[in-house]
């Protein structure tokens, strides 16, 4: 048995990022021992040298997650210490809305995947695969399968008392005017739904989003929260209709096939909506066709396209482990 050091945004309470964790200690943790390398939350990630850190374990998986970021680099994710071990980087994604390129940090990023010491590279979706191809060249192969929350086992959906359409804002968006968000929950209260103002989030994620949620102008919204992932996944799996500022709120919302309107319609979320044939359903907090909106995301999923996107997560996965077999 190996153990297998795990490398990503670990510890903060963002749903999609401990949805990760669970999956890589459900899989890997399976035949392997399973750790997360940071101990800290802040810079320098680590209460003891990175190398000492490094040298307590037989490889190190990073991923997934948007890690890959042209004009800022991460000593948690790319850390030259991890060099010293096999490293598998899976599920990953470039956040191509960056137009800004660091050629220092370029250079840092290419170094490293570049280097023989990593075994395999895969990402979230096409995108971000040509784009690492193109620009930090590396030595081997750069696959690509749906986000690794796909991969995930839920729980059964909550069971609500009324119909009830699911919001989610947080501490990005706090700034934005909620005006059209809050005229079309009111349009869809007037229509006998429950609004569920689902905090996605645990620990430090989960108090900031809260007030957050709590501050919403909402009247007679109900707020759900909770600091275990299952139980937010089981909110969002019992919802008529989600309407998502974050991305990992609508990929879960997909695995039950809950529809869902994209309120913050970054790359990842194009790409996804593309994929699953959905992309008029991507919005914005400024949108005056929300409510139609919400309306069409009843429309069904096509179950061949779930089907698909679960089974490449799954296939995915299985490569990572399969990789490490063979290198440790």
């Amino acid at each position: 048995m190996a153990k297998v050091g795990l490398v990503g945004f670990f510890g903060w309470g963002n749903y999609g990022d401990e949805i990760f964790r669970m999956v890589w200690e459900r899989s890997l943790g399976s035949i392997h021992e399973t750790t997360v390398l940071n101990d800290l939350t802040q810079n320098p990630y680590f209460s003891r040298p990175a190398k000492e850190v490094a040298a307590g374990v037989d490889a190190i998986v990073i991923g997934g997650g948007d890690l890959v970021i042209p004009n800022k680099i991460s000593p948690l994710y790319w850390n030259r210490a991890w060099l010293a071990k096999p490293i598998f980087i899976s599920g990953i994604g470039v956040p191509r809305w960056v137009k800004v390129e660091d050629d220092h940090v370029m250079e840092r990023l290419r170094n490293f995947f570049q280097h023989p010491n990593v075994k395999y590279i895969s990402t979230r979706d096409a995108e971000s695969a040509e784009w690492i191809r193109e620009k930090l060249r590396p030595r081997i192969p750069v696959l690509h399968h749906a986000d690794l929350a796909y991969a995930n086992f839920y729980p059964p959906a909550r069971k609500f008392q009324n119909p009830t359409v699911g919001i989610n804002v947080r501490t990005h968006s706090a700034n934005a005017d909620p005006k059209v968000l809050l005229d079309t929950c009111q349009r869809l209260q007037a229509e006998g739904f429950d609004i569920a103002n689902v905090v996605m989030g645990t620990g430090k994620t989960r108090a900031a989003d809260l007030e957050v949620a709590e501050s919403f102008p909402l009247k007679g919204q109900q707020i759900y929260e909770s600091e275990t992932v299952d139980d937010i996944s089981a909110t969002i799996g019992g919802l008529d209709t989600l309407i998502s500022n974050k991305f990992h709120g609508t990929v879960v919302a997909t695995t039950y096939q809950v529809g869902s309107v994209v309120l913050s319609a970054t790359s990842k979320s194009q790409n996804l909506y593309r994929r699953l044939g959905r992309a008029p359903l991507l919005s914005g907090p400024n949108d005056e066709s929300m409510y139609e909106k919400v309306k069409l995301a009843r429309m069904p999923y096509s179950p061949d396209a779930l089907k698909l996107m679960r089974m490449e997560a799954f296939e995915g996965v299985h490569s990572v482990a399969h990789a490490i077999n063979q290198h440790v």
